[in-house]
């Protein structure tokens, strides 16, 4: 009897171990199949990135191409090898990843010629540009090919990344039937050895059963969810030890795969939360850029900023400086979070940031070196100096720490408004340049031509008195030829600054050409404006000029004075012919007088 239920002890617990391992085996298995299937899966997102990222890199070369080509300015164009070299590097590694594909790696391979052809045309329309043959690289691109070309290339591309994501797709309902299939394979495992232990209940002697208590109270509290539980305490019996030790392998294996499994879902949803914010910060930033883009004025600009920096950063409060290059400080024109965020204006020096070329953060009292500027009641800020083409253009000054997760959202708003700024400061001087004398700083002829047609316009309309001042240096040519013309610029220099400071701020003083000045004046009357001139008549007569230790001698001018009346013509030119006229009459009269039209 002893002899027959041992060995039927010995024949149930051999069946029980033989399922124990194979059960093992099995789930030993899915595992590594589950693993195998997130490194494919990973795979499959790696091509579709790359082939994102190529397009990205043929459109910005493209869009730094025809930039360059519609502004003849090499900076639209200074990154242009970087991402002709970056869409070269990514197609080719796009043509390894799909190799495993025939199908893919056709496509693959048909992308990589079509976009090979592609940087080959922009390629040489740059170098045409660079050579400074411009209209013959813009009527290569007038053709039309470059948008075929593209299109072609985005159809590639498109067809890899369908490709990609139904294969993607097909792959995940692959990997959901193994969750289920092994979801299946442990409840039924559990089952059948839970049978087994229960015939073997009705085998062994009475003794036995706290030994099959423990265990079958251990796998229904791992069937429940306890991923936990073990057998630890002695069976008192071999092949039970045997089948605790299974049990405890097999739930140590199990819930070790389901935490690699969660913890890939984890960091799967962490990626997707952070490209998701990525994404956000990224269309507020390109709405943000387009519209500084289009700024006109710095009032403009910092409404922008103040507009959309609080969203890109939130809960940040902040303020904007830009570098004025006449007074060597930075000014403040915007800030947004605080009313008192920042100080009005700052040197250079007194920022680490613009001192060391790069962030500088204080993030806890004492931490590290605190910038002069910074209020003696704020422990954490950080600092971000704006810099184009090696020179200080502005400084970000935000009143907080940033965190590692924002630093992407950081740089991209640094270089979005370090653009801006770059961009605002050359229309500035552009229009500057445009309405300004060079010599003199005065309005030049072409500003003072459209601004007399409104001031014509306004007197019109609203019966207001408009005056015309022509004025002209007396004997000038005598000086350049004696002096020099050098001597003539610092004579024409001296007598615009004395014109300027004669006349109210919003009254219009204009280089007419040569030694020739015009001012136009609103809301005098004649007799007003007649003392007024008189009045720099007399100082002009009285000033002693010196050019290299020379006397210059008596500097005179002759002027003429028109108003303007509703029976003249609505056209500038009549009160000019006026104006003209009487400068004519006071040089044939003598010079260094006035006379009225």
């Amino acid at each position: 009897m002893l002899h027959s239920l041992t060995s039927r002890i010995v024949f149930v617990g051999s069946i029980v171990s033989v399922n124990l391992i194979c059960l093992s085996g099995l789930l030993l298995s899915a595992s590594n199949s589950m693993i195998a299937s997130f490194e494919w899966n990973s795979h499959k997102q790696k091509i579709t990135e790359i082939v994102s990222e190529t397009l990205s890199d043929l459109r910005e070369a493209q869009a730094e191409e025809r930039g360059y080509l519609l502004t003849t300015d090499p900076s639209f164009a200074k990154d242009f090898d970087d991402r002709v070299a970056s869409a070269l590097s990514k197609v080719n590694i796009l043509e390894q990843l799909v190799q495993d594909n025939p199908v893919q790696h056709e496509r693959a391979q048909s992308l990589q010629i079509a976009t090979n052809e592609r940087i080959d045309t922009l390629t040489k329309q740059i170098a045409l540009a660079r050579q400074g043959r411009f209209d013959e690289a813009r009527s290569r691109v007038v053709i039309g090919q470059g948008r075929v070309d593209m299109a072609i290339i985005v159809q590639k591309a498109d067809e890899i990344r369908q490709t990609e994501q139904e294969l993607l797709i097909a792959r995940e309902a692959t990997a959901r039937a193994h969750v289920n299939w092994n979801r299946k394979l442990v409840i039924g495992g559990c089952l059948i050895i839970v049978l087994l232990v229960n015939g073997l209940l009705f085998i062994v002697l009475n003794g036995m059963r706290r030994s099959i208590s423990l265990i079958v109270h251990a796998m229904s509290d791992f069937g429940n969810g306890n991923r936990t539980v073990r057998v630890n305490e002695q069976m008192g019996c071999t092949e039970f030890d045997m089948l605790a030790q299974g049990y405890n392998t097999m739930a140590d294996r199990l819930d070790a795969a389901m935490q690699a499994q969660e913890a890939s879902d984890l960091k799967l949803h962490k990626a997707n939360t952070e490209l998701k914010r990525n994404n956000e910060a990224m269309e507020l930033l390109g709405e943000m850029a387009h519209r500084l883009q289009a700024a006109r004025t710095s009032e403009e600009l910092a409404a922008i900023i103040c507009a959309f920096v609080p969203r890109v950063l939130p809960g940040i409060p902040g303020a904007l400086y830009t570098h004025n290059h006449t007074t060597n400080q930075l000014e403040r024109i915007a800030q947004w979070g605080n009313a008192s965020v920042g100080c009005d204006s700052l040197l250079p020096s007194d920022c680490w940031a613009l001192r060391l070329g790069q962030s500088h953060s204080v993030s806890t009292p004492g931490g590290d070196v605190t910038c002069q500027h910074v209020a003696c009641d704020v422990s954490t800020y950080h600092c971000e100096p704006l810099f184009a083409s090696g020179e200080v253009v502005g400084l970000l000054y935000l009143q907080s720490t940033v965190e590692e997760e924002n630093r992407f959202r950081l740089v991209a708003l640094v270089e979005n408004i370090a653009s801006a700024l770059v961009n605002q400061n050359l229309q500035k001087d552009l229009r500057d340049q445009t309405i300004h004398d060079p010599l003199t700083g005065l309005f030049n002829r072409r500003y003072m031509e459209e601004s007399l047609k409104a001031e014509i316009a306004t007197a019109t309309r609203d019966d207001t008195a408009l005056g015309l001042i022509m004025a002209d240096i007396d004997h000038f040519k005598h000086i350049n030829d004696e002096f020099g013309h050098d001597a003539g610029d610092m004579v024409l220099r001296t007598i615009a600054c004395e014109i300027q400071n004669s006349f109210r701020s919003h009254d219009i003083v204009c280089r007419f050409g040569g030694e020739e000045f015009l001012i136009i004046t609103t809301s005098h009357p004649l007799e007003t404006l007649i003392q007024r001139t008189e009045s720099l008549r007399s100082s002009l007569s009285k000033l002693e000029l010196h050019y290299n230790g020379q006397s210059l001698g008596k500097t005179t001018m002759s002027f003429g004075i028109a108003m303007w009346d509703k029976a003249l013509h609505h056209t500038a030119s009549d009160i000019i012919r006026q104006a003209d006229a009487a400068l004519y009459q006071a040089k044939k009269d003598g010079r260094n007088r006035i006379v009225v039209a």
